[in-house]
């Protein structure tokens, strides 16, 4: 069994995203091919809505109709604006995402996510919004940014405070997290520079993520995209630990916006297995238990 928790999947994409993209995002008919091709059962489609995301926009029904397509193959996540209607900013009161993210549960939404919005953690629309999927039991998958770098993702500043703020403020609500300026914070001595990128080398031990999954439950690892792999990739011996100690929210994910991708995560992970540097009961839960435990489709 292989769940990807990190997919965008459009049911015929055609706007591309960016003026050098050769290709738009991924098709329903494009990711199942793909995931047929890597073993992989199940995916979670996250659609991107907040304002600057650079992809065409999801309604809830596009979402719907690609897993009513392929039944079995995909599980929704919805995503919400924290700025909709400018609730949060003029009307800064409890419950006005609640009627709205009830709706979606009713629907057989899961979560949501990819949340993106170029707003710090402390926002009180983004808080508003967080306790609601709090009270709803919607985990959130976020992309995180350093302020100031140009593109989309919650503002946080180096060592993450931002984050653990709303992990203290939110215990029941599960945090995926993703994105290069969260992975980069698996090791310690991290640099301006390699914040928001792929840093190289040992990994230096007080890191922000491994203090953070220690000190509160509800934060889980979202291996998706280069910046998840490289997070393990740059220092096995270190990932070999840091596997064996988190095993239990750790999950795999892809990612692929693209068809010219080649993410390499399944291919890594089954050899670590194989080599012995993770345990097979580890390498379960990283592939599916896990993520079908958080979202509550397993016991």
């Amino acid at each position: 069994m292989l769940i990807d928790c990190h997919a965008h999947v459009f049911m015929d994409p055609k706007i591309r995203p960016y003026p050098n993209a050769k290709t738009t995002f991924m098709s329903a008919k494009d990711q199942i091919a793909l995931m047929d091709a890597k073993g992989v059962d199940t995916a979670v489609i996250l659609p991107v809505n907040n304002a600057e995301s650079p992809v065409e926009h999801q309604s809830a029904g596009e979402i719907l109709l690609i897993c009513e397509k392929y039944p079995g193959r995909f599980i929704p996540f919805c995503n919400l604006d924290p700025r909709h209607t400018d609730w949060g900013e003029r009307r800064n009161v409890e419950g006005k995402f609640d009627f709205l993210l009830e709706q979606y549960k009713a629907l057989g939404f899961k979560g949501l996510g990819e949340f993106c919005p170029n707003l710090p953690w402390e926002d009180p629309r983004i808080l508003n919004l967080l306790g609601a999927c709090e009270r709803v039991g919607f985990p959130v998958t976020f992309h995180t940014v350093t302020p100031g770098f140009p593109t989309y993702g919650v503002y946080d500043e180096p060592g993450l405070p931002g984050l653990e703020a709303v992990l203290k403020k939110f215990p029941k609500l599960k945090f995926f997290g993703h994105s290069a300026a969260f992975w980069s914070e698996i090791g310690g001595s991290l640099s301006k520079e390699e914040k928001d990128g792929y840093p190289q080398g040992l990994v230096a031990e007080g890191g922000a993520i491994p203090r953070l999954m220690r000190q509160y439950q509800n934060l889980y690892g979202d291996l998706s995209a280069g910046s998840g792999l490289n997070a393990l990739q740059r220092d096995p011996e270190y990932a070999w630990r840091f596997v064996d100690e988190f095993q239990n929210r750790l999950m795999l994910g892809l990612d692929y916006c693209s068809t010219t991708n080649d993410m390499q995560h399944i291919e890594w992970l089954t050899q670590a297995r194989d080599e012995g540097n993770i345990t097979p009961q580890a390498f379960e839960k990283i592939m599916w238990k896990n993520v079908s435990q958080a979202l509550g489709l397993c016991e």
